[in-house]
């Protein structure tokens, strides 16, 4: 059997590890990132190459990263 061990609280290595997971240019193209109070969750600005309005993508503890369609697609258009 495997031991998982899960972190109590997220940092910036680990935000940056689950970003580049769900896709390496998550990792490398944010200009903000911010937790809530107890870092269990994180918030990660992305300014969107069409000039629109900046997208956010949430970290949470367990590595699920969520956000949208639109940001997606910016991060496989950049390559």
């Amino acid at each position: 059997m495997d031991i998982v061990l899960v972190p109590k609280q997220l940092n910036y290595f680990s935000v940056n590890q689950h970003l580049n997971e769900k896709h390496p240019n998550l990792s490398g193209y944010w200009t903000s990132m911010g937790f809530n109070d107890n870092k269990t969750e994180s918030y990660v600005m992305f300014e969107m190459e069409d000039g629109g309005p900046e997208e956010v993508a949430t970290v949470k503890l367990d590595g699920t990263v969520i956000c949208s369609e639109r940001l997606m697609a910016d991060m496989e258009a950049i390559g």
